[in-house]
């Protein structure tokens, strides 16, 4: 009898140590307590406090900034290339979704790609270089808070954009 009872008592330690892990992850993961918990999207902003929340511009085309991010898609098991759609005025709209890898929550992205001419050179002549602004958003398909998952998303976009 006294050893099913330690037993009980090993089995109770086990599972409240496994409890507060993960409640423990949860806790840590959050970012912003006031929005995390009520949210479940986020897009990028010009004026985002934190810089990996912002639009990115990247050099070059509409065209091969949609390359750059199907090849980061396919390399990054996470993250599936949707769709796309041309829209007029050199804009162009990519649907992508990540997959959370312990729960398979779906998050959808949608990246808009909009051709902007830099304008100038280094030395203030006319340039004909293009660069590109990605702007997107990350929306949960399921919860009313996100935990910081959106937010998480949008940045690991951003930094991979940015070559980080």
């Amino acid at each position: 009898m006294r050893k099913s009872k330690m037993m009980g008592w090993i089995t109770l330690g086990a599972a409240l140590a496994i409890t507060v892990a993960i409640i423990g992850s949860v806790v840590l993961r959050i970012d912003d307590w006031g929005r995390d918990w009520t949210q479940n999207r986020a897009a990028l902003d010009p004026a985002a406090p934190r810089p990996e929340l912002r639009p990115v511009e990247l050099d070059g085309s509409v065209q091969g900034a949609a390359d750059r991010i199907r090849q980061w898609t396919e390399t990054n098991s996470k993250w599936d290339w949707v769709s796309e759609e041309r829209a007029g005025g050199g804009q162009r709209r990519i649907q992508l979704t990540r997959t959370t890898p312990l729960m398979k929550f779906v998050d959808d992205i949608e990246v808009e790609l909009t051709a902007s001419p830099t304008g100038q050179d280094s030395t203030g002549q006319h340039s004909a270089n293009q660069s590109v602004i990605v702007s997107a958003t990350s929306q949960s398909r399921v919860g009313k808070g996100d935990l910081g998952q959106n937010p998480r998303n949008l940045i690991e976009l951003t930094t991979a954009l940015r070559g980080g």
